[in-house]
């Protein structure tokens, strides 16, 4: 396993590593379009979240991340929730250039965060998303960006659920789907919907009027809200970790928040 990847405050960038390194929490890159990476394609990096402790990612978060996971009872979900967000703040910091810890993160009125950056800066959006052991960050410059991973439960009554969560079609296309890969297929949609009102920033109150269109197993698709009507985003569906769903929503630059600086 190579240690030798670019460093991000501490992570390793390491696109072929399985397992974290000996230095610390690493993250590696989901590669999409590599042509499209290269100009205003969006960058998914993932990250691996039962790491060691290290007291350095606990001081790059902010005092109201701190609180937030001081709150949670589970001292693993703790635990993830500091690499998690440790992990976010390193690759915001270095895309932008700035120390982690002194990233800007504000939130909008129905709560969705942003990076505040200083004027003539280029607006950069992301979104994070963590379940389980694993996490992804999604980053684009100049569109509205949503990620989620779900790790998938066997034990859930996926059709029950469906019946209370998801739009009539999409519970049609769960009772035709083999039932060896029901869960596989509800938790696609789940991930789906939830990256797309992430995006939007509509919050999870909103993901009963999502509506996703997926041909058999392909692995792009479109999605919108019946309560937000507007143009059809394009979802893809990402290969993230055995076990897990994701999905990646991308779409205009719908927010206009005042930017400061405070970085």
């Amino acid at each position: 396993m190579t240690t030798t990847g670019p460093r991000v405050q501490g992570l390793t960038l390491d696109r072929d590593a399985e397992k974290p390194t000996a230095t610390g929490p690493w993250v590696s890159r989901i590669h999409l379009d590599r042509d499209a990476e290269k100009t205003t394609g969006p960058r998914i990096f993932r990250v691996h979240l039962d790491q060691p402790d290290d007291s350095r990612w606990w001081r790059m978060l902010s005092d109201a991340e701190r609180e937030r996971a001081s709150q949670l009872a589970s001292p693993t979900d703790k635990h993830r929730f500091t690499i998690a967000h440790a992990a976010l703040r390193a690759i915001l910091g270095r895309l932008c250039g700035v120390r982690a810890s002194r990233l800007t993160i504000l939130t909008e009125a129905g709560g969705r965060p942003y990076l505040a950056l200083p004027d003539g800066r280029p607006p950069l959006d992301f979104n994070l998303s963590h379940s389980g052991e694993w996490a992804l960050v999604a980053v684009t410059p100049g569109s509205r960006v949503g990620v989620d991973i779900e790790l998938i439960r066997p034990d859930l009554d996926c059709l029950e659920m469906a019946k209370r969560m998801y739009q009539p079609a999409e519970v049609d296309r769960l009772h035709h789907t083999d039932p060896a890969a029901r869960h596989t297929e509800y938790f696609a949609l789940w991930s789906a919907k939830e990256a797309y009102v992430k995006a939007i920033g509509i919050g999870l109150a909103g993901l009963r009027d999502v509506l996703v269109n997926r041909e058999a197993d392909a692995p792009h698709g479109t999605v919108l809200s019946r309560t937000h009507p507007g143009a059809l985003w394009p979802v893809r569906w990402l290969d993230a970790a055995p076990g897990y769903s994701a999905a990646l929503v991308t779409g205009p630059d719908r927010r206009q928040p005042p930017r400061s600086c405070g970085i």
